[in-house]
């Protein structure tokens, strides 16, 4: 099961972190696999190349691993803008969650 962890603190996303495999098929042609991964890797993108913020990212295919950790130290734009495509991948994430629910959990943690 592919798990998704969505990190806010106060209004905003700082983190979020997706662990494991769905097991909906072989490797190779998990199509639930992939729409997690297409969309994560697209808010990767957008938060490191297109918002230019120094995110910490961490992945390990192996283990199905990704984790993306934002700086503290942001200007308002940046910090709202990568909220924006965080917000955009839960959304996205909860369409996948709710057609593949065995196999996809979504969850969002409040930090202080």
């Amino acid at each position: 099961m592919i798990h998704i962890t969505l990190f806010k603190s106060g209004e905003y996303f700082k983190a979020f972190e997706i662990s494991g495999h769905s097991g909906y098929s072989e490797q190779g042609s998990d199509i639930v696999c992939a729409a997690v991964s297409s969309v994560a890797n697209n808010a990767v993108v957008g938060i490191c190349e297109v918002l230019d913020i120094p995110a910490s990212v961490k992945i390990d295919e192996k283990k199905g691993y990704l984790k993306c950790t934002l700086p503290k130290k942001l200007s308002e734009k940046q910090i709202e803008g990568a909220d924006v495509l965080i917000l955009s991948m839960q959304k996205s994430l909860e369409y996948i969650q709710n057609d593949y629910k065995k196999y996809v959990t979504l969850e969002v943690k409040n930090e202080i």
